[in-house]
């Protein structure tokens, strides 16, 4: 028998692994492909309804490659476990560790050719249909769909690398084996080595802290500074506790249930094979629990930034149309700026137009940094506030241009103000401190805002050199309608400004394209189609990938359950042999799968759902946002009900495997 001829027997005699090991690399592929369609079309990164919409899709893209390490790598050592003892049985009769290499590499390399091929093929004609419904649920336009030689290479060499890494571990643990270790693979049992029950509660006291971390970190006022650092740590607390209390939690479990007789002795044997299956599947326990948790965080998160978006848009945007003029940027006349606004199909209702005055102090202690001071009139602050505030001529008012419940006073202004100017010194005391967002914030306005006399802005103005600049506020009958003349009057302030001098500042440097973007009108209508089509894209991509973790994390999980059931059969078989009857083996199974099953999508669910919590405490918390629970509900019960479905199906199929 010829070596081509024993790989084709080998491939018929182990068909059933091979079809499933190959369906399961060409399914890599195919997603990958798919992914790379939409992520390498140029025509999408050229539109401008949403900036960055690369940016956007890279994270999940790496969420992608990295699930794709671990189920090809994990796909692979399910695939050449069972197969360990053909390997040894060929080294008996001759066959040098250098033909058993060969032989490894040529089947995996036939494997990868079919895989590449069936993978990118199918891509090809799915790849068409998930474009079309990305830009029909983003509502990008009209974008052509195009294949370019980036998409191939991208989805072929991302596939190749990771299968490469993974049959180089194979090869190396398969031949730094001896003989027998390997003709008595399929007989030796993973032996549970050191059980800690002592570690099991620290793995679980190490999750419940560093959740009960992540909520103070959001709840408490005083750690918000350290926010991002107080995040990461309990991240990686709850992963390095979960990986301590998924390898030894049942050890734990254990413990305590010798303690209570009755149902130690009653569920002795599921309780025993489950500590075995715990310790055997911690890997991929905690790799399923993972994928759970960020597939239902992330699509939560989704569908409340979707719903809230109008919301935070008017909560952003006082105002419908805010822009600033100074002396030779956007200063177009009246007349002309109401022949653009002032439309009969949706009339301006409101312009106001506001004075401020900039100026900025060089901080004492680093050269680059500078204090940044706003000051507006009474007057006009009274005017577009609608207030009646009264000031005397050496008092301010600090106004936090922000809604209440994200507002942060900064304590440089509550301070007093000192200033020296034309020879003499500008001091002011501080009257008191409002919060209420007036005029839409942009780089040149910011969140500080001070308020004093028109007097002393009068004074200000003469005697300190800064940035003079008018704020114009303008309102619409209908803002969701404005999109048009907002874009019309945009196109018209940049040919104007295209025949001015250069914006000149007396602090802040701009380059052309820094002046375009900070003088450039804002609006509600733009910043909502933004956050809308930011939302639908993330949603699109969101529900990709969450469906690519959820088949993914039940591949795997069916993959390990289903790889032993010879062993399986014969264990049963002999505990029918000593007296335990089918009915009794059927609940048995029942409850060891169902465990098995459901609880690390459970456990991502409860995580998912303290990360939301956690997250909902900037806005408010859930008691303010009952949205958040009702997404979270709808996102996770579908989850759960699909999970089921696939549990009653694989338990039937796993009692019809037994033969029970």
């Amino acid at each position: 028998m010829i070596f081509n001829q024993l790989v084709w027997k080998m491939a018929k005699g182990n068909r059933g692994k091979y079809l499933f090991y190959y369906l399961c690399n060409s399914f890599a592929v195919l997603f990958f492909f798919m992914y790379s369609t939409i992520y390498f079309n140029q025509a999408i990164e050229e539109v401008k309804v949403v900036e960055g919409i690369r940016d956007i899709l890279t994270i999940p893209g790496v969420g992608l490659v990295l699930f794709t390490v671990f189920f090809i790598t994990y796909a692979h050592r399910i695939f050449t476990r069972r197969r360990k003892k053909e390997f040894g049985l060929l080294m008996t009769l001759g066959m040098s560790k250098r033909d058993i290499a060969r032989l490894l590499l040529l089947e995996n390399a036939l494997i990868a050719t079919a895989s590449i091929v069936t993978g990118i093929v199918s891509g090809m004609v799915f790849s068409r249909l998930i474009f079309l419904l990305f830009i029909k649920v983003t509502g990008l336009g009209d974008i052509p769909f195009n294949l370019s030689l980036e998409m191939f290479i991208y989805s072929i060499g991302a596939y190749l690398g990771i299968f490469l890494i993974s049959v180089l571990i194979t090869l190396y643990l398969t031949l730094t084996k001896t003989v027998s270790q390997t003709m008595k693979s399929d007989r030796v049992a993973d032996a549970i080595k050191h059980r800690s029950p002592a570690f099991g509660l620290l793995g679980v006291i190490m999750v419940i802290g560093s959740a009960v971390l992540l909520y103070s970190t959001f709840s408490n006022p005083s750690m918000a500074g350290d926010a991002s650092a107080y995040l990461l740590m309990s991240t990686l607390g709850i992963l390095m506790g979960l990986y301590v209390a998924l390898s030894q939690g049942m050890s734990f479990f254990m413990k305590l249930a010798r303690k209570h007789k009755p149902y130690y002795y009653s569920e002795l044997l599921p309780l025993s094979s489950l500590e075995y299956k715990f310790k055997q599947l911690t890997a991929i326990m905690l790799l399923v629990t993972i994928m759970s948790m960020v597939t239902i965080f992330y699509s939560t998160t989704i569908l409340i930034i979707n719903s809230m978006g109008e919301q935070q848009v008017m909560d952003d945007n006082p105002n419908d149309l805010t822009f600033i003029e100074t002396e030779t940027k956007n200063n177009i006349s009246s007349e002309e700026l109401y022949s653009i606004v002032d439309k009969a199909e949706n009339p301006l209702i409101e312009h106001e137009s506001v004075k401020l005055f900039a100026y900025y102090e060089s901080d004492p202690y680093w050269e680059e940094a500078y204090y940044e001071y706003v000051f507006i009139g009474l007057s006009d602050f009274n005017r577009i506030a609608g207030r009646e505030e009264n000031l005397n001529s050496k008092e301010y008012i600090y106004l936090i241009n922000d809604i209440p419940k994200y507002a942060l006073p900064d304590s440089t202004y509550e301070h007093g103000l000192s200033f020296n100017g034309a020879g003499r010194k500008l001091e002011y005391t501080l009257k008191e401190t409002i919060i209420d967002q007036i005029i839409n914030r942009t780089r040149i306005v910011p969140t500080s805002i001070l308020v004093i006399s028109d007097e002393e802005f009068v004074e200000i103005n003469n005697a300190l050199t800064g940035d003079k600049m008018k704020v114009h506020i303008l309102n619409f009958q209908d803002w969701k309608a404005s999109e048009i003349v907002i874009n019309e009057l945009k196109n018209r302030l940049e040919q104007y400004n295209n025949t001015t001098p250069p914006y000149q500042s007396d602090r802040l440097s701009y380059s052309e394209e820094e002046e375009e973007y900070f003088l450039q009108p804002t609006s509600k209508v733009i910043n909502y189609n933004y956050i809308k089509n930011s939302s639908r894209i993330m949603f699109f991509v969101t529900t990709f990938i969450s469906i690519l973790f959820f088949f993914g994390s039940f591949i795997l999980l069916y993959l390990n359950i289903f790889s032993n059931t010879e062993e399986e059969k014969a264990k049963y078989k002999k505990l029918f042999k000593i007296g335990i009857t089918k009915r009794e083996i059927k609940k048995l199974v029942s409850k060891e799968m169902s465990v098995l099953f459901f609880f690390a999508p459970l456990l991502g669910c409860s995580l998912a759902f303290v990360y939301i919590i956690s997250f909902a405490q900037d806005v408010g918390g859930t008691m303010e946002n009952p949205q958040f629970l009702v997404h979270f509900a709808r996102i996770s019960g579908v989850y759960l009900l699909i999970q089921t479905v696939y549990y009653f199906y694989s338990r039937k199929k796993m009692i019809r495997e037994l033969e029970i």
